[in-house]
């Protein structure tokens, strides 16, 4: 590498250190604000216009276009570093009334899912909705920035940007992602409608609330409990031969903190010396799956190999970890695995639920690509695009959406295109698994030994890469599909 580039590596990733230490210290709970502005202060050499622009025009080699796409999505978040402050940090020290007593906004979010009482969780869920859109307008002015930085970089548009420079391919996506809300659509109904039954919801009453509440799945919480969700976790990797109390770059966090995340996350603060695991298992399929599918990451980045370059150590196709994240937690849907290592009976009730939580997270994250596609599309959002997100999601999910969360329920870049790129590179990498090593192939070290061998690669190969290397043209819905709509065994 250009000694030059060389020295921009070096210091995008001390950068990407400091920037992913604030992110664990807010989400571990152990400190209530959010700051990036100071840090994106500190680097902001590396993202000045000039440099930027020269970094973009000289893309010679692959570790050249990942560094571009870096460049150019840092640049972007710089603008609006100081909107993110503000927004998370209000997130993180909101609070509401519930029960006589005041609770953190974020608590507030948990509590509703797993509100039993129909009245309770709604009267909770307008509680949170309403802080919610009280930090649109904020978030509002944050899209329109970003949009008005990436024409400055001299993209037609921010979805441009994400498109051509970060390979995206969103219009073929939406296409891929429309077919299998068509395919999937009766299966999607006739499903959700037997849960709300379950729940005695009333079908034309049915709201987003009550959807996340089904979700939680509360009649498998007794195959689920919280202390034994790490145990199992540790069980599982063991037989592919992987030691998750061994492995001296991964530190994994269960402390109690009032302010912590309640979701499980990975801080991946230096690849691949210093890798976080954050959790506090509170028991629950829910749980259970954020807690593989964060650990999924975890040891993607605690393999790679510490010799090569920065860019395909912490840079690249962000879908390819996503995939090796979505293939842990999907061993939880797998007959085997409930039976031989968690000594569950894999009931038809249980599948069939498990497959509704993960057509559930597809047609949501599909019909989120569809709305994203026309937020994106306007110079800033306003609330007209409230109703459009209202409509969009409600389609693919068939109950009613609070348009409150148009703005929230969003990630930047077009992040809604890599979980689905990686859902359907893990369907690919699972039957590859199960032709090599069988339909128990986590309880092969054989297995293990294979997955490392990809993790040690980073992310170096693209996510259509990948796919070719296990033998497929390319990334291909079709064996998602069929795995979403086939019939379901015990």
């Amino acid at each position: 590498m250009h000694p030059m580039r060389e020295s921009y590596a070096a210091e995008a990733e001390s950068f990407l250190a400091e920037l992913e230490e604030e992110y664990y210290q807010n989400g571990a709970g152990l400190k209530n604000t959010f700051n990036l502005a100071p840090i994106y202060e500190k680097y902001e050499h590396l993202f000045a216009l000039g440099r930027v622009t020269e970094i973009l025009a000289s893309q010679h080699t692959k570790e050249d276009r990942y560094q571009a796409q870096f460049a150019a999505s840092q640049y972007l978040d710089r603008s609006v570093c100081v909107f993110t402050d503000e927004i998370t940090t209000t997130e993180t020290q909101a609070t509401l009334e519930w029960d006589g007593a005041e609770i953190p906004y974020r608590l507030g979010i948990l509590l509703t899912s797993k509100e039993p009482d129909r009245r309770r969780r709604a009267d909770l869920f307008r509680r949170v909705s309403c802080l919610t859109a009280q930090m649109n307008e904020a978030r509002a002015a944050r899209i329109g920035r970003l949009h008005a930085q990436a024409r400055e970089l001299g993209f037609e548009g921010y979805r441009e940007l994400y498109d051509n420079l970060l390979g995206r391919r969103l219009d073929s996506l939406s296409r891929q992602m429309s077919a299998l809300l068509a395919e999937s659509d009766s299966l999607w109904e006739q499903e959700l409608n037997r849960y709300l039954c379950d729940a005695d919801v009333p079908r034309d009453e049915a709201h987003v609330a009550d959807l996340r509440y089904l979700l939680t799945a509360p009649q498998f919480d007794q195959l689920f409990p919280g202390e034994h969700a790490l145990p199992l976790l540790r069980k599982t990797l063991a037989a592919m031969g992987i030691d998750l109390d061994s492995l001296g770059n991964l530190h994994l966090d269960t402390d109690e903190r009032e302010l912590k995340s309640p979701r499980a996350f990975c801080s991946p603060v230096r690849v691949p010396s210093d890798i976080r695991l954050v959790t506090t298992p509170r028991g629950g399929l829910e749980d259970y799956n954020m807690l593989f599918h964060e650990t999924g990451h975890a040891l993607h980045f605690a393999h790679t190999a510490p010799a090569a370059p920065f860019a395909f150590r912490c840079l690249g196709d962000n879908s390819v970890t996503e995939a090796y994240a979505f293939l842990l937690n999907m061993v939880l849907r797998n007959p085997a695995w409930l039976q031989e290592v968690a000594a569950i009976s894999a009931s038809t009730a249980y599948l069939r639920f498990a497959r509704f939580y993960q057509l559930h997270y597809l047609r949501r994250i599909g019909a989120r690509l569809a709305y994203e596609l026309e937020l994106h599309a306007v110079d800033a959002p306003t609330d007209y695009l409230a109703p459009v997100y209202a409509e969009r999601l409600g389609q693919a999910l068939k109950v009613h959406i609070s348009p409150e969360e148009y703005l929230s329920d969003i990630d930047d870049g077009f992040y809604s295109a890599c979980y689905l790129r990686a859902w359907i590179l893990e369907v690919q990498l699972r039957l590859k698994l199960i032709e090599e090593f069988g339909e128990a192939w986590f309880t092969r070290r054989e297995a293990g030994d294979f997955l490392k061998g990809l993790w040690a690669h980073g992310q170096e190969f693209t996510a259509d890469e990948v796919a070719q290397q296990l033998g497929y043209p390319g990334l291909q819905v079709e064996p998602l599909i069929a795995d979403l709509t086939s019939p379901v065994e015990a």
